[in-house]
């Protein structure tokens, strides 16, 4: 369990992504360069057959020239005082470290660039892999030059930061890197200094210690910790209040009648969010549901009540 505040953990489908690349043919890469490969040489066999005078010798460089095309770029382990840079050529990623060995998120060659937030001056070093995630960290000096020399090259391509919004959590100060359009569905903590990190243990001590019956090991502990700085859960006195893009839900740590949930739209939660930013110190009983009904018709959004089952419902209706 890493708590570089990066992410929690390293997603699943990426490993699978990286053993699928590894394979002949597998990857989309791969197969547009087997394809590439494959059009040259038959482009040579048709030439020799109609022709007839193409040589031996012509036909080697031609195949040659083709495999030179599709010859993904080679570099080696790199290490810096604070950093360690492990590339995997096959995959076409660098994976990086920190100091302590804490992975910080893989970074494909492609996306080895500067992007500076034009308000904060802050540069980071983002890698999309496609639509299901994607890795952010502050961008320092020392990094910066460690991968200019990886990659042999004088200085790094530097764009605005764009597609991406920096946040900041108002309890922690800690601020963190969220996609545009995905504010519900989360984003990468960036901790930037050892306060940053002293903050985030403090924060998961506080729901590993409250909350027992909920959160039985610390890795969960920092799981909820990440989600309350990314704006995706709150503690409260008695339980967690979790959000998203399509809904909320309470559960309480000592009585599983006092849960409740509740569906929206991406809309609602946008309106939740902004909401809770200015007027998070005035909700005393947040795990209250009939706190959250006067929420809603405050900023005039619409939801519907769910129980996962009749229990909780008659729970709900006796209380």
């Amino acid at each position: 369990m890493s708590i570089n505040g990066i992410g929690v953990g390293y997603p699943a489908w990426r490993d699978m992504g990286k053993a699928q690349r590894h394979g002949s043919g597998t990857g989309f890469a791969d197969r547009m360069a087997d394809a590439d490969g494959a059009g040259s040489s038959s482009l040579v066999r048709n030439s020799v057959r109609t022709a007839g005078q193409i040589s031996g010798l012509g036909a080697y460089h031609a195949s040659a020239a083709s495999r030179v095309r599709s010859v993904k770029p080679d570099y080696d382990t790199y290490e810096s005082e604070n950093y360690r840079i492990v590339p995997d050529n096959q995959a076409g990623c660098f994976d990086i470290y920190n100091k302590q060995g804490e992975r910080l998120g893989a970074f494909d060659y492609s996306d080895i660039k500067v992007r500076q937030d034009s308000q904060t001056g802050k540069q980071f070093l983002i890698s999309e892999h496609g639509t299901m995630s994607y890795d952010a960290m502050v961008l320092d000096g020392e990094l910066k030059d460690a991968l200019q020399d990886v990659m042999g090259m004088e200085t790094l391509g530097t764009e605005k930061l764009s597609g991406f919004a920096l946040k900041t959590h108002s309890g922690t100060g800690i601020q963190y890197l969220v996609r545009d359009g995905e504010e519900g569905r989360g984003g990468k903590i960036l901790l930037q200094s050892e306060a940053d990190r002293e903050r985030y243990e403090a924060l998961a001590e506080t729901y590993f210690n409250k909350y027992p019956n909920l959160i039985h090991d610390k890795n969960a502990a920092y799981i909820w910790a990440d989600l309350e700085i990314k704006g995706l859960a709150q503690h409260t006195n008695n339980g967690i209040v979790s959000m998203g893009f399509n809904g909320m839900s309470y559960n309480d740590n000592a009585d599983y009648k006092n849960n409740w949930s509740v569906l929206f739209s991406g809309d609602t939660y946008k309106a939740v969010f902004d909401w809770l930013q200015n007027n998070r110190g005035s909700i005393p009983e947040m795990q209250k549901f009939a706190i959250w009904q006067d929420v809603f018709q405050n900023i005039g959004s619409h939801y519907e009540r769910v129980w996962s089952d009749e229990e909780e419902k008659q729970g709900y209706l006796n209380n």
